[in-house]
């Protein structure tokens, strides 16, 4: 068969977990984590999404990386369909940063339909345009902030918080508040109770409603 433009869009992806309840949306879900973020996070939980794709001087994908289609994902992961319908789960997007594979999860949904709900866990720091072409194929948001107050974020995350309080405006204009949850998280060494309170406080009066407070668990500062 022809290759179609579907084919074209390709993403590197390191983790496919199936069979989860319970941490990505409701139901019956199967996680799949890409390569790639723009944050630095200190305490990252999958480091493995900063590594290289490649092995050196080559195009051959390292161990554990996948370089895969939409239509190839949808493949491997449709053996769980009855699942996905009869509990109302489908695809949790994450990563690394699953918004920057924008085009191939637009194309996946292409593939699924409307039978799967897909899910992304994100952390909202990239430009508004690409909520909007998600808004429109994504069912459910899951978005870790990391810090409301700027100079926390940039202490954590080692990146300034430049698109942090607009893509929230825009996501809170654009897609229904029932469909997104906020977690906060408490952050040990980078973040108090106060913080925490704050922010969701804050969550609360800017029109959001399921707001999550969670804490990190503390890991070897990178260097």
């Amino acid at each position: 068969m022809p290759e179609t433009e579907t084919d074209k869009v390709i993403a590197p992806i390191f983790g496919i977990s199936r069979l989860r309840m319970g941490t990505d949306g409701s139901g019956v879900t199967t996680l799949v984590t890409f390569m790639g973020c723009l944050l630095k996070c200190r305490y990252c939980l999958n480091e493995k999404c900063h590594e290289p794709i490649f092995k050196s001087e080559s195009n051959t994908p390292r161990d554990g990386i996948l370089l895969l289609s939409p239509q190839t994902l949808y493949n491997r992961i449709k053996i769980d369909n009855i699942y996905f319908c009869a509990t109302g789960g489908g695809v949790c997007f994450g990563g690394g940063e699953p918004a920057l594979q924008w085009k191939f999860i637009k194309a996946f949904r292409a593939i699924c339909g409307d039978k799967w709900k897909i899910t992304i866990e994100t952390c909202l720091h990239y430009p508004e345009d690409i909520i909007r072409e998600l808004s429109a194929v994504v069912d459910y948001w899951i978005i870790d902030v990391k810090s409301l107050d700027p100079e926390i974020f940039e202490k954590y995350t080692e990146v300034p918080s430049i698109h942090l309080s607009r893509s929230l405006e825009v996501l809170r204009n654009i897609v229904d508040s029932e469909k997104v949850t906020i977690k906060i998280p408490l952050i040990p060494k980078f973040n108090s109770e106060n913080d925490v309170k704050q922010s969701f406080i804050r969550m609360k009066d800017n029109g959001f409603r399921n707001i999550k407070r969670v804490k990190y668990i503390i890991r070897p500062l990178k260097k």
